[in-house]
């Protein structure tokens, strides 16, 4: 039979379109397979140059860390405060790293100390942290906090009064400021402030041995201590900032200064630290800086790096 086409002519033609289509298929794939991997190499590769970074970064700075301590332990001023010549700041070159360090020291023991509220028994709040705590959620507009917290946080099982319990709050030191938000009630604009208003972080710290340093404490801290109030803080930052206070007794010398103040500050006052956060600021040679924050607490020549963190 005859059908127009020579022999075989018809299969032969559809055979090469389907070899052709085919090769261009494997083309495609072949080209993207190749741009992927591409894609993939280039990213893989700025992952590793930025591991590579931030790895350098934090080992130069656990090297300047080791100065920071001997700083702290050469220290032997009755007083410690963020102006202190010892902790200025202070550059370290690394040049076979490529990288500048500069370190800045500042004193902690600043706040009202949230792992220190209670008296050894747990659950009873110091008498000398009653009068700053009840201030500090007043000024926070928040007491109906004021109990719900100290439940949250004390050894004791049992809701104090205006309090409330649960099997599920913590019952014992905080790790970090931002386990309060597992407290009902309690929200990410009261911790860190919001619109201007400070928020639980201004005015608390869990870095502290249970006195707060006069020296370092910001003007909201001093204002809530017992006997004293906005104008006093006022007048004693001025005080703090013409010579520091090294003593209990200096207080007599601020202006106005009530005498019968004293005594109730006599068990939260301090006028050195046992708390420090040192920050570093990790300059590369392209202009990126990389900083890395270190918490400190002990003693001279017993100092301990506590935490490290990425702001």
């Amino acid at each position: 039979m005859k059908t127009g086409f020579l022999p075989n002519s018809f299969p032969c033609r559809k055979r090469s379109g389907m070899v052709l289509l085919s090769v261009l298929l494997i083309s495609v794939f072949l080209v993207s397979a190749s741009v992927g991997f591409s894609v993939f190499v280039r990213r893989t590769l700025k992952r590793y140059e930025r591991e590579q970074r931030a790895f350098t970064a934090r080992m130069t700075a656990e090297v300047v860390m080791d100065a920071a301590k001997l700083l702290l332990s050469l220290h032997t001023g009755k007083a410690h405060f963020s102006g202190d010549r010892y902790f200025a700041s202070r550059n370290f070159a690394f040049p076979e790293s490529g990288v500048t360090v500069t370190m800045k020291i500042d004193p902690l023991d600043d706040r009202i100390p949230l792992n220190k509220l209670f008296l050894p028994d747990g659950k009873t709040l110091r008498r000398e942290i009653e009068v700053p705590w009840a201030e500090m959620w007043s000024l926070l507009e928040a007491e109906y906090l004021e109990a719900s917290v100290l439940d949250f946080l004390d050894k004791d099982t049992e809701p104090r009064l205006g309090g409330v319990e649960h099997s599920d709050f913590l019952n014992r030191a905080l790790l970090s400021l931002e386990e309060l938000l597992l407290l009902p009630g309690m929200t990410p604009e009261l911790l860190y402030g919001f619109g201007g208003t400070p928020g639980l972080r201004s005015m608390a710290t869990i870095w502290s041995s249970g006195r707060i340093n006069l020296n370092a404490a910001p003007v909201e801290v001093l204002g809530i201590l017992e006997g004293l109030d906005e104008k006093l803080a006022v007048q004693l930052l001025r005080r703090r900032e013409e010579k520091p206070l090294e003593s209990i007794f200096d207080l007599a010398t601020i202006p106005g200064f009530p005498v019968d103040a004293v005594p109730k500050l006599m068990n939260i006052a301090a006028f050195r630290s046992d708390w420090f956060r040192v920050t570093f600021d990790v300059l590369f040679e392209d202009g990126e800086i990389i900083t890395l924050r270190g918490i400190l607490n002990g003693m001279p020549f017993l100092w301990k790096t506590v935490r490290w963190e990425e702001p």
